[in-house]
């Protein structure tokens, strides 16, 4: 699943006239929801989106977060988006699972590991790698949404920026323009999006990423090391 905060991007930040005390970060509960998800290897955790009221730059914002959370041990992996000051637009960015009952079926392609008592999630669009990456551990639930009401930025990847908690590997450079847009939008200005991931698989200490070019047979595999920074990109063989 995946909270829906990049298909909004474009919208802006409104002005609001702040009070003359700032109030500490909290959550407004109505809006809580948690529902449950099983990795392929049978691990069972918590998805938990939750509406966190803040502020960013100077302004009061309404903030969707996404934690992901295993009960017992208590790996924590914490997705944050871009803020709102607009709590209506900030809603209808939350999906809305089931309370407590199973997570609705995935449709975002992508690659959700937890591994050696950290949590991977590589996702890729148009040939750009995201890597949310956690090692936090918590008791209780209440320290982890505790933490992220202080720390929610280090998990922003919102602008391409990579974050504490967020790599952000763009192989345009290596790869070229056209790997990632078709050829009968070589001449236009329509946007074009799709879902690049092909595989993760580690290799030694390092991650090997296969990534998808917008047409076939395109393919690249994207070398990371054990910090996830790039080492390399190399075009697979049948990619001009």
């Amino acid at each position: 699943m995946q909270i829906r905060w990049k298909s909004l991007a474009a919208l802006i930040l409104m002005g609001v006239p702040l009070n003359a005390q700032t109030s500490k970060p909290r959550y407004l509960s109505d809006w809580d929801h948690m529902c449950k998800a099983t990795l392929a290897d049978g691990t069972k955790y918590e998805v938990w989106d939750r509406l966190l009221v803040t502020e960013w730059q100077g302004k009061p914002s309404y903030l969707p977060v996404r934690g992901l959370y295993r009960p017992g041990s208590g790996e924590f992996l914490l997705r944050a988006g871009l803020g709102f000051v607009d709590k209506e637009h900030a809603i209808a960015m939350m999906e809305k699972p089931p309370k407590g009952g199973p997570c609705p079926e995935d449709s975002q392609y992508h690659v959700l590991l937890l591994q050696d008592g950290q949590w991977i999630d590589f996702w890729s669009r148009n040939g750009s790698v995201e890597v949310f990456h956690s090692n936090l551990k918590f008791r209780a639930r209440k320290e982890a949404w505790s933490y992220v009401a202080e720390h929610w930025q280090a998990a922003d990847s919102f602008g391409g920026v990579s974050t504490k908690f967020v790599e952000v590997i763009n192989p345009y450079q290596q790869l070229g323009a056209d790997f990632s847009r078709p050829k009968r939008l070589e001449f236009s200005a329509q946007g074009y999006l799709y879902n690049s991931l092909g595989s993760v698989k580690k290799v030694g200490q390092n991650w090997e990423l296969e990534i998808r070019g917008a047409e076939e047979p395109n393919r690249a595999t994207v070398l990371l090391d054990s910090d996830f920074k790039l080492l390399a990109v190399t075009k697979n063989h049948g990619t001009p």
